[in-house]
């Protein structure tokens, strides 16, 4: 069975990941900063009688944008460590079980490290 996944099309494919994730956190960035923190602090107890105030969607949003960007920047660590894995032989090898990863798994996942039977298994933690 010949290889049709080469390692240079791997690191193409993560760093279109990576390029897709730093714009994705710039948006949120923008988004969260244009989120005026004084309106959250400003509106405490307007509105109640109508399930909450303008100020308490302002830092849900802000605490769900921040929460997000910080998943993303974890995103990117998780991307950085799979290109270093492509500058090794096992860049296709499951970290867990050393079995193949899967030239369809990588493709879809770059950054993956766990072959689906690991993944599964790793769900189920």
């Amino acid at each position: 069975m010949t290889s049709s996944l080469t390692v240079a099309q791997h690191r193409v494919n993560l760093e279109h990941l990576r390029v897709e994730t730093e714009a994705s956190i710039k948006v949120m960035q923008a988004t969260y900063d244009e989120l005026d923190p004084e309106e959250a602090a400003s509106d405490v107890g307007a509105g109640e009688d109508e399930g909450g105030s303008e100020g308490d969607l302002t830092r849900f949003e802000r605490d769900r944008l921040r929460a997000r960007i910080a998943e993303e920047n974890i995103f990117l660590e998780v991307i950085a460590a799979a290109v270093q894995r492509s500058h090794t032989k096992s860049w296709k090898t499951c970290t867990k079980c050393g079995s193949p990863i899967g030239e369809p798994r990588l493709e879809a996942l770059p950054a993956t490290d766990l072959c689906v039977i690991c993944k599964a298994d790793r769900a189920n933690w």
